[in-house]
């Protein structure tokens, strides 16, 4: 008797210890997106003067780094070599570079604590991709982690409207009132992660079931429409279109110039106007706004300081909201110095870690996912997968030519730095997170 029943007690072991390694998996998966995207204080109220402050959120870099150490954990207990594949060699420069910013920032303690707290966030962007067994659970993980958030959102929109939605009493931007913003704290942050669901939400289609992957990408979309963000409802056809054309070019060169010659286009149209007439004359006669929304009194601020400290900027994440930029500098622009951000990724980087430093993050989140596209496996099982991340590093890409969404962005840039680092995970192993 005992010894029959042996074997059917080490097979209930086994079985409960696997469930219980899958649900450690799957919480910690899921605690990384809730708080990427709902954050330690959601539905921020914005009626109030906001404090010029260069201190973090304790309690977010707290959580963070708890997730990090947990993360960490069962990472060196279950796949380091994994983890380590994801270390590139551009990767390693750009770091490097960044951490040179942080020497010659003119706030070096301020540079050095968003430089620590950034390298936990792609440490866990990295982590995180290695937690799901395989593509359906990645699936179901996903959905999971966006049906609570867009849940919160719509919630926060019917029971909370004065904190899901722009009003009039908002301090910075009361002309916003009446654009959705649900958990986020503005509506171009919930526009970019409604834009990033919809993604999420047509790959769980694929993989898992339609009618909840198109529950979340039409709760997603109707949410975005809401939002009026313009910048994100342009960029989402767009970057639908390239993909799918992406996806049936044979010629990984010809998918690739297309992918950056729509990139070096848009920067044209942007940063570019400020300085070439016939691009701006050509704006002017196609659009009722040049200036896309007063963006370019923003860009010509921040071009000019940038000139000033081209090569490593001002410091690593230390240009926008300081004391020396708000009070101390006006330009021609006597309001620009007071914004978040320089409303272009790529601008953004340059002003804080130098043109080389931007070049060398758009190589390591832009580039190098589309050349990792191309050099993985063409499997049918995988191949929602890749779409997915792809479609990610595209709108990230575009978006960041009228917004800032490559490194700081909350709701994008964690998912953003997870999707270049899974694209890497695809070229060089057929193991599918």
């Amino acid at each position: 008797m005992a010894r029959s029943d042996h074997p059917s007690s080490e097979l209930a072991i086994a079985e409960a210890s696997g469930d219980l390694e899958t649900l450690i998996r799957s919480a910690l998966f899921i605690a990384v997106f809730l708080m990427l995207w709902i954050t330690t204080r959601p539905f921020p109220d914005l009626t109030n003067l906001p404090e010029v402050s260069v201190a973090g959120d304790l309690t977010n870099q707290i959580g963070y780094s708890m997730l990090f150490l947990l993360l960490a954990t069962w990472c060196l207990l279950h796949a380091p070599s994994r983890l380590a594949s994801l270390v590139r060699p551009i990767l390693v420069l750009t770091l490097l570079w960044l951490a040179l910013t942080v020497l010659t920032s003119w706030e070096p303690a301020l540079s050095a604590r968003r430089f620590a707290f950034t390298l936990v966030t792609i440490g866990i962007a990295a982590m995180v991709i290695l937690l799901p067994r395989n593509v359906r659970h990645f699936g179901d993980l996903m959905a999971a982690a966006v049906l609570i958030v867009l849940a919160v959102c719509y919630l926060g929109v019917l029971l909370a409207p004065a904190r899901a939605i722009h009003q009039a009493t908002d301090f910075l931007e009361p002309d916003l009132a009446g654009d959705w913003r649900g958990v986020f704290g503005h509506k171009n942050e919930a526009s970019a992660a409604m834009v990033i669901f919809i993604f999420i939400g047509l790959f769980v289609g694929h993989v898992r079931s339609v009618a909840i992957g198109g529950l979340i990408s039409a709760l997603a979309f109707v949410f975005l429409l809401f939002t009026h963000s313009k910048t994100s409802i342009a960029v989402l056809p767009l970057v639908l279109v390239v993909s799918v054309v992406m996806s049936r070019l044979r010629n990984p060169l010809t998918g690739i110039a297309l992918a950056l010659s729509i990139l070096v286009a848009f920067n044209i149209l942007s940063v570019g106007s400020i300085y070439f007439e016939p691009v701006r004359n050509l704006l002017d006669t196609v659009l009722a706004d040049s200036s896309f929304s007063g963006r370019n009194d923003v860009w010509q601020f921040a071009t000019d300081r940038l000139m000033e400290r081209p090569l490593t900027g001002y410091g690593f994440s230390a240009f926008w909201g300081t004391e020396e930029v708000v009070y101390g500098m006006s330009g021609n622009a006597v309001w620009a110095n007071t914004a978040g951000h320089a409303h272009n990724g790529y601008l953004d980087v340059a002003l804080t870690v130098g043109i080389p430093g931007s070049l060398l993050v758009a190589l390591w989140l832009v580039v190098l996912p589309l050349v990792d596209y191309y050099r993985s496996p063409r499997e049918a099982e995988s191949a929602p997968l890749q779409m997915l991340f792809l479609r990610v590093c595209l709108f990230a890409a575009y978006a960041s030519c009228f917004e800032s969404m490559l490194i700081e962005s909350g709701a994008v840039a964690l998912f953003l730095f997870s999707s270049a680092f899974a694209m890497r995970l695809l070229s060089v192993t057929r193991a599918i997170p």
